[in-house]
């Protein structure tokens, strides 16, 4: 079955890049590119004509950036389609359907930060397929896929995702495991000695258990483990530099906690100096 790639276009500067990144990512993998433009819901005291022009408007910066496409990738036809609702709803609605979304994403002010968050995040939190964010397309000489670990049933699924990016494209892959000693409460003579030794040692099993299986599977595959003493957004962001892609696992949340900073994900999303690639699991968003 042939999958699809949806990417969201706004005709700015930070979608540019997410646009032609998923006609990379269509036409290696043999799939359909599919650019969604979303006008929003409409006025009630819109007439008919008002209407038609704002859909017309629509359908002419879609074949606009169709062009772009076609002569920046080769090979390449877009399928084009205008979307009464708005960016978050069109493209999480499609999201159901298709194999990955794609969208931009542009540094957030404070206050965009604190009101109304992240619009590639809102998509990749509720999103019931793997979401590209792309701040930029990587550079020539940037190399490896990138992916945390931490031995959560999510952390495999991302894994599993980065695997098979790394493979596919012929990169070399880094599973990063961050992990920070627990705050201490107690003198330091309460604890029997050793007893760094043995927490480091269990964080070394749990990235050597995420890890398990993929040499049967990917035989080809190099793959490099990273135990870091660090806080995980900021571990995967230093590991990121320089990479081609980072790939993360987000199980999303609903509600409030959506709009919440914090999670490792939505640090990631924010600052970001790569494509970010987030494991959506089908079963949890569902």
């Amino acid at each position: 079955m042939t999958g699809t790639v949806v990417v969201g276009v706004e005709g700015r500067p930070s979608s540019d890049d997410a646009l032609i990144w998923a006609a990379h990512a269509a036409k290696e993998r043999g799939w359909t590119l599919e650019m969604v433009h979303a006008t929003g819901f409409p006025t009630i005291a819109l007439d008919v004509i008002y209407d038609d022009a704002i859909q017309q408007g629509a359908m002419a910066l879609l074949e606009k950036e169709a062009a772009r496409v076609r002569e920046a990738v080769p090979g390449v036809e877009p399928r084009l389609r205008v979307d009464r609702y708005t960016a978050a709803h069109a493209l999480v609605e499609r999201s159901a359907e298709v194999s990955m979304v794609v969208v931009g994403s542009h540094r957030l002010t404070m206050t965009e930060r604190v009101f109304s968050g992240s619009l590639s995040y809102q998509i990749a939190a509720a999103a019931h397929c793997p979401v590209a964010i792309v701040p930029m397309m990587p550079q020539a000489e940037a190399r490896g896929v990138v992916v945390g670990a931490d031995g959560s049933q999510d952390s495999l699924e991302a894994i599993a995702l980065a695997a098979a990016e790394a493979d596919r494209t012929g990169q070399e892959l880094h599973v990063v495991h961050a992990w920070q000693e627990p705050a201490m409460y107690m003198a330091a003579d309460y604890f029997p000695s050793g007893i760094g030794e043995e927490m480091v040692e269990a964080e070394r099993v749990i990235l050597g258990e995420s890890v398990a299986g993929l040499a049967d599977m990917y035989p080809d595959l190099v793959v490099h483990r990273e135990l870091v003493n660090d806080a995980p957004a900021t571990a995967l962001l230093a590991a990121a530099a320089g990479a081609r892609l980072l790939v993360v696992g987000s199980r999303g949340r609903q509600g409030v906690a959506r709009a919440l900073l914090g999670s490792v994900s939505h640090t990631v999303v924010l600052h970001a100096p790569c494509p970010v690639l987030v494991a959506r699991i089908r079963k949890h968003a569902h």
